[in-house]
C-alpha cells in the first residue's frame, strides 16, 4: 500500500492546482532559497478569498530500515540542532539533485550505519505536513544488511541495534520524530504480511 497523501514536486516555482477546489495564485516571492525553499504566495480561494500563504518547498528525503540477518534493526542516535536535542532515529537523508530515491536510501544506509544490503524493497511515500511543504518522504526496507567495507560515515550518527519490537515499543518515547515512527510501523507491517 503506498501513501498518497499530495503530489507536488520538489522545488517547483509552479505547483499545478486541480480540481474545483483549487486555489489560484495571483503572485509570489522568494523569501529564503537554500536547504529548502520559502515562498509567500497571494492566492484566492474559490470562495474568493484573497491573502498570503507561507509555502515551504522540499526536494524531499528518504529514509530506511535497516535489518540485520538475525532481525535486529539498526537506528541513529544523532543530535537535532532544532530540537536542541539528541534523537533516535531511521537513518534517511534529503535527496540530492536528480537522485532517484532508492539511491539516496542506499547512500544513507552507507553514510549513517556503514552497511550495506542487497535487499531493499519500498515500503511507501507520504508528504510530512501538506498543509504548508510540499515535502514527500520514500521509505524503504532493507533486510540482511551487513558492514559494508567501502563506507564512510559523513555525519556524527550512533548507530544502535535492537529489537525491532523494543523500536516499535519506543514510538512515542524515544523515538519522537513521527517520520521515523512510521517507517518502523511501515516495516513491522510489511514484515507481518499485513500489507494490502
Amino acid at each position: 500500500m503506498q501513501l498518497y497523501l499530495l503530489l507536488l514536486q520538489p522545488y517547483s516555482a509552479e505547483v499545478e492546482h486541480q480540481g474545483p477546489n483549487a486555489w489560484q495564485t495571483l503572485g509570489r516571492r522568494v523569501l529564503h532559497d537554500d536547504v529548502v525553499r520559502i515562498e509567500e504566495h497571494d492566492v484566492r480561494t474559490p470562495e474568493g478569498r484573497e491573502y498570503q500563504f507561507p509555502l515551504i518547498l522540499s526536494p524531499g528525503f528518504a529514509k530506511i530500515v535497516p535489518l540485520l540477518p538475525n532481525g535486529d534493526v539498526v537506528l541513529v542516535r544523532q543530535y537535532r540542532y532544532a530540537m536542541g536535542l539528541e534523537t533516535l532515529e531511521v537513518p534517511a537523508g534529503a535527496l540530492d539533485a536528480d537522485e532517484e530515491p532508492l539511491d539516496c536510501a542506499r547512500r544513507e544506509l552507507g553514510e549513517e550505519t556503514l552497511l550495506r544490503s542487497d535487499e531493499i524493497e519500498p515500503l511507501g511515500e507520504f508528504c510530512t505536513s501538506p498543509g504548508r511543504m510540499n515535502e514527500r518522504g520514500y521509505i524503504f526496507l532493507a533486510r540482511n544488511c551487513i558492514p559494508d567495507p567501502t563506507a564512510a560515515q559523513h555525519e556524527p550518527t550512533l548507530p544502535i541495534t535492537m529489537p525491532l519490537a523494543d523500536a516499535i515499543a519506543m514510538i512515542g518515547g524515544e523515538i519522537l520524530a513521527a517520520t521515523s515512527c512510521l517507517a518502523l510501523l511501515l516495516a513491522q507491517r510489511r514484515l507481518a504480511g499485513l500489507d494490502r
